[in-house]
């Protein structure tokens, strides 16, 4: 007995080690001083920049949320959250220029932090590191990590996204819906990217579904080709109509410091949209026809059951249910309505004759897809939604502004065209002088992922059970972490290159997966090389002379800006 006591004592949890679980090793380390670089670079000297005219906006909004003058959210300044963290940080540490940049900061910091965690599965350890260091020096996200505006909110909920989409491919573990659900709504709590964001993942995980759905078994074999056919005709539709509206769109601008006019709440009258024209409509209508033929033949053809199980087909369902109310705002538009008036029984019953349906049709996927799943992810996305917009249930017209009002205000000012900037400007102006490491890295990494894809694309069908997904291997993981990044840089390239805002900080949107190809291409080199032979043959030499050939290079294409 007594030493029974004894052994009992030395087993107690005051008597264990505080860092038993901690191996320092150079990763640890390495990270450490990157996350140091990281704190220092972004609070370092952070007050003496004079406040921009779209940081006093959010400064001077929030100071007064913090006053108790309560806030009304209005799509001018995007979204709710950014809002009432500056008016929390206010509360806890004072008002001034310094703690207004705050929130900025933190988010930023830990956006630097997630790419380490988060990604190493994905670029490989030397690569999340490298993509973690990456963050750190990029212009962009430095500029912007110090900025009291919204990218640097979105970048974070942006890698979760991602992180989340990837995890719940690899595993299909429910837990991961619940973090997409969550960085989604934080996202469209942030800014209007939200729809851009999820439009490109969706289109991913729909590409993704369409390629395995053809490498696997059909009840049905015929109707697998009427599939096939009737996506193909749903495509070159939407492509026709998107083209038509694109070359069709008002050429006429204003200035880069004017916006379009904000209803007043105040009023009962609204200026009435213009119609949609009648080809685009009748272009989306074929194909929303032709869509809902191949859903058809899909589900005779595979299998409703079978079909459920597809992570791939999973992740995009719910996705699509979340989204697909706060696209009310384009019926509404269609027919000439006013998307932004909410002060009439008449003007919400409008609003409802759309909403309700897409309400109602989400409803019936999610419910059909995984009841209890889809029921948790909608409390989680609309409970956080209507905290935020309605200012702690202070504003109850906010609900509306943000779930059909957001959409319908810039969807006006792609019309206005802000900036008034070329299609080539984030391209061949903005990328490539600000971020031209990560555009070059992003460039050989692009270049190296579609021969790696060419040389093992069936890798990611399981051969043994083909009709059943399975969780990746770690070679497989990298494969659809490689792809999903290029795919973002390209449709990131595509999408705000084709918006009619075209301003700097969007760029910060197009760095982000260029960022981690460039970190996956960096890791990919140190991992390939054989660290013996390269100090037998003093490759550090090599380095030397690298380094004094691309200062030479930056002191060379300087002369050419120096005015």
């Amino acid at each position: 007995m007594p030493n029974q006591s004894k052994s009992t004592e030395q087993t107690h949890w005051l008597d264990k080690p505080l860092f038993n679980t901690i191996t320092l090793n150079w990763e640890l380390l390495l990270f450490a001083l990157i996350m140091v670089a990281a704190v220092v670079t972004r609070f370092y000297d952070l007050e003496s920049r004079v406040m921009s005219h779209d940081e006093s906006l959010h400064t001077f909004y929030s100071w007064g949320l913090f006053k108790g003058n309560g806030f009304a959210h209005t799509p001018l300044m995007h979204g709710p959250l950014q809002f009432h963290l500056l008016a929390f940080t206010y509360w806890l540490f004072g008002d001034s220029d310094f703690t207004a940049r705050i929130p900025a900061v933190l988010f930023n910091i830990a956006s630097v932090g997630f790419v380490w965690w988060g990604f190493r599965r994905y670029l490989g350890r030397a690569g999340a590191l490298f993509a973690a260091a990456l963050f750190v020096i990029s212009p962009f996200m430095l500029y912007y990590g110090r900025y009291v505006r919204n990218e640097t909110f979105v970048v974070l909920f942006g890698l979760m996204a991602l992180w989340a989409v990837l995890r719940y491919l690899d595993t299909g573990e429910i837990k991961y819906t619940y973090v997409l659900t969550l960085a989604t709504v934080l996202h469209f709590t942030v800014k209007e990217t939200s729809f851009i964001y999820a439009a490109q993942m969706m289109l991913f995980l729909g590409l993704l579904f369409l390629y395995q759905i053809n490498r696997r078994r059909w009840e049905r074999g015929p109707d697998r080709r009427i599939f096939n056919a009737l996506m193909a005709f749903t495509f070159a539709f939407i492509l026709m109509a998107g083209s038509y509206a694109l070359l069709s769109r008002n050429m006429g601008t204003l200035s880069g410091t004017e916006v379009a006019a904000v209803p007043d709440p105040t009023l009962d009258e609204h200026a009435a949209a213009a119609p949609a024209d009648p080809i685009v409509l009748g272009l989306f209508i074929a194909g929303a026809v032709a869509f809902s033929g191949s859903l058809f033949f899909l589900g005779r053809g595979y299998g409703m059951e079978r079909l459920r199980q597809m992570r791939s087909f999973g992740i995009l369902l719910l996705l699509t249910t979340l989204v697909l109310p706060h696209l009310a705002a384009l019926p509404v538009r269609a027919v000439g309505w006013d998307a932004m008036d909410y002060n009439s029984l008449a003007s919400l019953a409008r609003i409802a004759a759309f909403l309700l349906p897409l309400v109602g049709i989400s409803a019936a996927m999610g419910l059909w897809w995984n009841p209890r799943a889809w029921l948790i992810n909608i409390a989680i996305f609309f409970g956080i939604f209507t905290i935020f917009y309605t200012t702690l249930f202070t504003n109850g017209q906010g609900f509306w502004t943000g779930l059909v009002g957001s959409l319908g205000y810039w969807l006006e000012q792609q019309g206005v065209k802000r900036g008034n900037q070329p299609w080539y400007y984030y391209l061949l102006i903005q990328v490539p002088i600000y971020e031209y490491l990560s555009f070059l890295g992003a460039s050989i990494a692009g270049a190296l992922g579609l021969r790696w894809w060419w040389t093992s694309r069936r890798s990611l069908d399981i051969k043994d059970e083909p009709d059943v997904d399975h969780n990746f291997t770690e070679g497989q993981s990298r494969q659809l972490g490689l792809t999903l990044f290029g795919f973002w840089t390209f449709s990131s390239f595509m999408a705000y290159s084709i918006a009619g805002e075209k301003m700097p900080w969007l760029t910060v949107h197009i760095a982000l997966p260029m960022l981690l190809l460039t970190g996956w291409l960096l890791g990919l080199l140190v991992e390939r090389i054989d660290w013996k032979v390269f100090q037998q043959r003093r490759g550090w030499l090599l380095l030397l002379l690298l380094a004094v050939l691309f200062t030479s290079l930056a002191g060379l294409a300087g002369t050419f800006f120096d005015p």
